[in-house]
C-alpha cells in the first residue's frame, strides 16, 4: 500500500493574504474615521512580503521536486502560471477605465493618469509592466492599470534567476537538487538591485530568501542551513525596516504583525496528512490567491467611480465582488492553464 500522501495546507493562508491586500487598498472606501485601523496596520505591505517569502518556499521545492536540470520546463510553466492571467486582468483594467474615462466619471484615488487610456505609451506600459526593470515614467505615465505590478516584476525577476540557476548548475554533479534553489535565491537577491523599477521595495527581496532557506533546511536540517535561514531572516527584517512605503516609514506594528505571518508560514509548510474537504477546499481558496490579487483593483476603481459616498456597506460589498470575480477569473482562465502546467510538471492528477 502506497503511503499516505502528505500536503502542505497553504491554500487559505495565500488566500488570507490576498484578502489583506484587498482590504488595505479598499480602504478609502471608508468614511475617513473608518479607515483610521487601516492606516495604522499597513497590511498590504505586511502580506506582500509574506507572499515573496512563500513564493521562496513554494518556487524551491518546485525546483527540487520537479525542474532539476529542466530550467526551460520551470521557465514555461512559470508563464503560464504569471502571463495568461495578467494579460486578462490587463483587458479587463482596460475596459473598466475607457468606459469610466469616456463617460467623464473616472477617479483615481493613488495615480495620476494623463490623457486617455488608449493612448499608445499607456497601453504599451500595461503589456510591459511584467518586465523587469520596467518603469512607466519611461513613457511619462505615474499610471499602471494594475498598479501594484511592480510585485509581480520582483517575481518575474525571481524566476529568471531561478531558472538561470538551474541552468549554471546543469554540470555539476550535486547530491541534492535543492542547490540549485540556493544559488537563485542568492542570485536574485542581487538582481533586484539592478532590475527593480521600484527602488523603495527593494528591501524587500531577502524575503524570497527566507522562503527558499526555509524549504532547504526542512528538507535536510543542520547548521549551515539554519544559519542561512537566520541570515536571511535578519536581512529580510532589517530590509523590511528600512523599507518606506509612500515615503513613510514602517508603522508600529507592521514589523510584530510581520514576524506573527512569518512564523505561522513556517509551522504551515510542515507536510502534514492530506485529508480529503479539507485539502480540496485549501487548494480551491488558495487558487483564488492570485486572481484576486490580479482583479480588485478594478473593483476599487468601479466603486470610487460610480458610488455616490463612501461607507461600510460600499467597502464590504466591494470586498465580496473581488472575490466573486476572482472566482470566475479563477474558472475562466488559471483552470485551463493549470491542465497544460500540470503537464509540464509531469504530474498526475
Amino acid at each position: 500500500m502506497a503511503p499516505p500522501a502528505l500536503y502542505r495546507p497553504l491554500g487559505r493562508f495565500r488566500f488570507c493574504l490576498a484578502l489583506l491586500v484587498v482590504l488595505q487598498h479598499f480602504q478609502h472606501l471608508l468614511p475617513p474615521a473608518q479607515r483610521v485601523f487601516f492606516s495604522r496596520m499597513g497590511f498590504g505591505a505586511i502580506a506582500v512580503c509574506v507572499f515573496f517569502a512563500v513564493s521562496g518556499f513554494v518556487v524551491a521545492e518546485a525546483v527540487a521536486v520537479f525542474y532539476a536540470a529542466r530550467p526551460g520546463a520551470f521557465l514555461a510553466n512559470r508563464a503560464l502560471r504569471m502571463v495568461p492571467p495578467y494579460l486578462a486582468a490587463l483587458a479587463l483594467a482596460l475596459l473598466v477605465h475607457v468606459a469610466l474615462w469616456q463617460s467623464g466619471r473616472l477617479v483615481l484615488w493613488d495615480y495620476t493618469l494623463t490623457g486617455s487610456p488608449l493612448a499608445p505609451a499607456v497601453l504599451l506600459s500595461g503589456v510591459l509592466g511584467l518586465v523587469p526593470g520596467f518603469n512607466p515614467r519611461w513613457f511619462g505615465q505615474d499610471f499602471e492599470f494594475i498598479p501594484f505590478v511592480w510585485t509581480l516584476r520582483m517575481e518575474v525577476a525571481f524566476y529568471l534567476a531561478t531558472a538561470g540557476a538551474l541552468a549554471a548548475t546543469l554540470n555539476l554533479r550535486a547530491r541534492w537538487p535543492g542547490a540549485a534553489a540556493i544559488v537563485a535565491g542568492l542570485v536574485a537577491s542581487a538582481a533586484f538591485l539592478l532590475l527593480s523599477s521600484k527602488p523603495g521595495a527593494l528591501s524587500t527581496a531577502p524575503m524570497f530568501l527566507v522562503g527558499v532557506s526555509l524549504f532547504l533546511f526542512q528538507a535536510r536540517p543542520g547548521r549551515s542551513r539554519a544559519g542561512l535561514l537566520l541570515v536571511s531572516t535578519a536581512l529580510a527584517a532589517a530590509g523590511f525596516v528600512s523599507w518606506r512605503q509612500h515615503g513613510a516609514p514602517i508603522l508600529p506594528l507592521q514589523l510584530p504583525l510581520l514576524a506573527i505571518l512569518l512564523a505561522l508560514f513556517a509551522w504551515l509548510v510542515t507536510p502534514r496528512l492530506a485529508a480529503g474537504r479539507r485539502k480540496r477546499l485549501d487548494r480551491r481558496l488558495g487558487d483564488l490567491s492570485y486572481p484576486l490579487y490580479l482583479n480588485h483593483y478594478v473593483v476599487g476603481i468601479l466603486a470610487t467611480s460610480l458610488a455616490p459616498r463612501a461607507s461600510l456597506g460600499l467597502y464590504a460589498g466591494a470586498v465580496v465582488v473581488a472575490v466573486l470575480l476572482a472566482v470566475c477569473a479563477e474558472r475562466l482562465v488559471d483552470r485551463p492553464l493549470r491542465r497544460v502546467r500540470d503537464r509540464i510538471r509531469i504530474v498526475v492528477v
